[in-house]
């Protein structure tokens, strides 16, 4: 037998028998059917997470949240309450510039009437973390289906809006726009005022 042959066959079979008494420090299993989206072989569904913390939870946080002036400069997005007079609609871009009392006749903010885009609203609630979720996709639908909910709860308020309509909103404040734009969970037309 050629000396090259040799130490090849001695070689394989050392490597061999040290595989075979080595155990893995690991688990190797499929993934079951519908894991890897919701856990529980169930996937994720926004609308119905949304559904069960909207009412108990996120009107509730926006309610208790501070006036506009007082968290304006936070600096991040965070829950906001106020009154602001409609200076002008922008169809185009989904939103109404709002002066906020008190009334300078200046844009104080951008209320979203829709349809609303972003993560403003999930990320000023502070009982929502990514850790809750099983993947970033979940984490990004339950912010689609936030603002789908917002979209269809201030769609009453907004219908034929016109400007000088008084407003009162409570939602999510984000300052990321000039002027920073508020995403409503909650709005109502007061009577106008002068």
């Amino acid at each position: 037998m050629n000396e090259r042959v040799w130490i090849a066959a001695v070689g394989g079979m050392l490597i061999g028998c040290t595989l075979a008494s080595c155990r893995m420090p690991w688990t190797i299993r499929p993934i079951a059917a519908g894991e890897e989206k919701g856990g529980a072989g169930r996937p994720f569904d926004p609308t119905a997470y949304v559904d069960s913390i909207w009412d108990t939870k996120v009107v509730r946080a926006a309610a208790n949240a501070p006036d506009f002036a007082q968290a304006k400069s936070i600096g991040r997005a965070t829950l906001v309450k106020g009154t602001g007079r409609v200076l002008r609609i922008d169809t185009a871009r989904g939103e109404a510039l709002l002066d906020i009392a008190p009334y300078d006749g200046k844009p104080d903010a951008a209320l979203a009437t829709g349809p609303i885009r972003g993560t403003a609203l999930r990320d000023a609630l502070p009982f929502i973390q990514f850790s809750q979720f099983l993947n970033q996709v979940d984490f990004a639908h339950a912010a689609n289906a936030l603002d789908d909910r917002a979209t269809s709860a201030a769609a009453g308020s907004v219908k034929g809006l016109t400007a000088g309509a008084v407003l009162s909103f409570a939602g999510a404040l984000d300052p990321a726009g000039d002027p920073p734009e508020i995403v409503p969970v909650t709005l109502t037309r007061e009577p106008s005022r002068p």
